[in-house]
């Protein structure tokens, strides 16, 4: 969650958080206010990232391997560029395009591939794209596939069709594939309720501990709060 121009602009992880906890994104709205030094990652949380990334890597190496042609999308460079080089590689049509921008306000976001499927008209051409992330879990969960829907409906701006199929590269290999007209439907509800939620003018929460603590940047001051009421 941040801001752009003066708008407020959000990610699938901050659909993914609401989800999970309705008072982290009350505390990620207060820090658009009010910014608050947060503390940083632990060792968990820092090991955890970088098994992502190489697992990431090692599904961007199978696809090379298959002989798949790749366009690689800068990390860095606004977003406003990003998305520029992600249409322009649309356009272009490799097999594969890596960490590609998507935008369609007030949300955003970074897919991990977008992977190349013939014989789908689009506005592309006689082509268009499915949506793939990796994911270090054995099993795809319901967040997931709320991650990928976001995804799903910003891509089919840029193409004009909504991609046919989205995939989770699990951590052990397999790859999870669901059909997005079977689930989009689940994910426009859920950013209703986040968009609903966010807009609402007075929204009073409570920090209690739930499933969603493990992960949240927001743990040690909840726990604060905690620990000052026993």
């Amino acid at each position: 969650m941040r801001e752009l121009d003066g708008a407020r602009l959000f990610s699938a992880s901050d659909l993914v958080n609401f989800l999970g906890c309705g008072h982290a994104t009350a505390l990620d709205l207060r820090q658009l206010r009010n910014p608050v030094v947060l503390p940083g990652d632990d060792e968990q949380t820092v090991l955890l990232q970088e098994k992502g990334i190489a697992h990431e890597i090692a599904y961007l190496e199978r696809l090379r391997g298959e002989g798949r042609t790749i366009g690689e999308i800068p990390t860095d460079g606004s977003l406003e560029e990003r998305v520029a080089l992600t249409r322009a590689a649309l356009t272009a049509g490799p097999d594969v395009i890596y960490q590609g921008a998507l935008f369609g306000p007030p949300w955003h976001g970074f897919s991990d591939f977008l992977l190349k499927v013939p014989g789908v008209p689009s506005r592309l051409g006689d082509y268009a794209y499915d949506i793939a992330d990796t994911k270090l879990a054995r099993t795809a969960k319901p967040k997931h596939v709320i991650q990928l829907c976001v995804y799903a409906e910003l891509l089919e701006i840029e193409q004009g069709v909504p991609p046919p199929s989205l995939h989770v590269a699990l951590g052990a290999g397999a790859i999870a594939t669901v059909r997005t007209d079977d689930v989009r439907h689940y994910g426009a509800i859920a950013r209703q309720r986040f968009e609903a939620f966010v807009g609402a003018a007075n929204v009073v929460t409570a920090a209690e501990p739930c499933g969603h603590c493990t992960f949240c940047r927001w743990r040690a001051e909840c726990e604060g709060v905690w620990d000052a009421t026993e």
